[in-house]
């Protein structure tokens, strides 16, 4: 029978040799229009980019290339040792604490991601070969200048939130408590020097440290998906208009593909895309509630709020918005998939079995797989937002009532 080739899969990820006997799609398109991506993945230390020729001359070349993931991984745990510094010599320990479990959180989700580089160029180039599959050309150069683009903007957010902290002066308590620690008097001969140094590295790796690996894995992460939205939107307008057998196996075979990258990503890092949106909400927080209850603040510190506020709420949209219309446009390539079985009666029985044995699956992109990413999330983050907003506000007249 024509379909007894598929009572032999044992396994989904056999479907790439399938799909592999299809005229092959141009060289890493994909990983072309992410070049960016995987040059800032791996500057923080995720070597998912192709070694580039230079590499293999001599070994020296070779660690320059490596070199990346060792300073990075050295940043992170320098910041972690210098935030726990802080957080002991200084007497306000709740801003302190919670930067520290920021960025410990933030460290946890950059090691989910290291740990899959070898995945996440797999799925890259699995992509591009099912969007040969698709016949999907798209349109590389425009989506590699939207990347840029995006990376300039937030880069130039991060650089002037960082250019802030050094000028305006905020940060003058925090040296005269560092420089008053009884540990560090009795430590230094120069504590105000010391404490000075550690703050001005701490000024610099923070933002540089925590706003990289935030901002790069969500433009990964984003990127991704509207990729991932791209191509079901070409599987759903094929699946609509489709009339032939062999074209069916086509298409049943590059949803099935789209499903296996999907669900392993899912699988992977969703822990990642979790503090990402933890990190994000916190920050929006942060943001509203001292530009929205905080009456005594000058206006460079209003718009620094303001543009920290614009920062975490791009991440926030980014990410979930491109998993939500993944997951959305995924459902309908599910249920076109499901519907072939009456364009073809006469093989009705056959595509029936099929289907439930191999593709009667529902795809969703979660958060930690506690969470479905849909829109929805965006009403009930704006609800819990502000009632917490409401909640410490309250409690905080409360007591200076008492």
């Amino acid at each position: 029978m024509e379909y007894d080739k598929f009572s032999t899969l044992k396994a989904r990820e056999k479907l790439f040799v399938v799909i592999r006997k299809e005229p092959p799609p141009r060289p890493n398109s994909l990983q072309k229009s992410f070049s960016t991506i995987l040059f800032l993945l791996h500057i923080i230390g995720v070597d998912v980019a192709p070694d580039p020729d230079f590499v293999h001359r001599n070994k020296l070349c070779e660690w320059i290339w490596k070199s990346p993931k060792y300073i990075f991984s050295f940043f992170v745990f320098f910041i972690l040792y210098i935030q726990l510094n802080w957080l002991i010599v200084l007497r306000e320990k709740r801003k302190e604490a919670a930067l520290f479990f920021i960025l410990l959180i933030q460290s946890s989700a950059h090691v989910c991601v290291y740990r899959n580089r070898k995945q996440i160029r797999m799925w890259l180039e699995n992509l591009s070969k099912i969007a040969g599959v698709l016949q999907y050309k798209g349109n590389s150069g425009k989506l590699k200048i939207f990347i840029l683009l995006y990376f300039v903007v937030f880069s130039l957010l991060v650089v002037g939130l960082m250019g802030w902290h050094f000028y305006s002066g905020e940060n003058a308590g925090a040296l005269h408590q560092c420089a008053q620690s009884s540990i560090v008097l009795k430590m230094f001969n120069d504590p105000l020097r010391y404490c000075s140094v550690i703050q001005n590295i701490m000024l610099i790796l923070f933002p540089l440290v925590l706003g990289g690996v935030l901002v790069i894995f969500t433009a990964f992460y984003s990127f991704t998906c509207i990729y991932f939205y791209l191509l079901y939107t070409r599987l759903n307008s094929l699946l609509r208009h489709v009339n032939d057998l062999k074209e069916c196996h086509r298409l049943i075979l590059a949803y099935e593909g789209i499903v296996s990258i999907m669900t392993a990503l899912d699988d992977q890092i969703s822990y990642a895309a979790f503090i990402t949106v933890v990190s994000s909400l916190a920050g929006i927080f942060r943001a509203s509630f001292v530009l929205i209850f905080e009456t005594k603040i000058s206006s460079m510190t209003s718009i620094y709020y303001s543009s920290a506020g614009l920062l975490y709420l791009a991440v926030f949209l980014s990410a979930t918005l491109s998993a939500s219309a993944a997951t959305r446009e995924g459902g309908i390539a599910r249920d076109l998939v499901e519907s072939l079985p009456g364009k073809f009666p006469v093989h009705y029985k056959e595509l029936k079995v099929i289907l439930r044995k191999y593709y009667r699956r529902e795809v969703v992109l979660t958060l930690w797989k506690m969470y479905t990413i849909e829109r929805s999330i965006l009403l009930s983050a704006s609800g819990t937002l502000i009632t917490y907003g409401i909640l410490i506000a309250t409690l905080g007249n409360v007591q200076v009532d008492n």
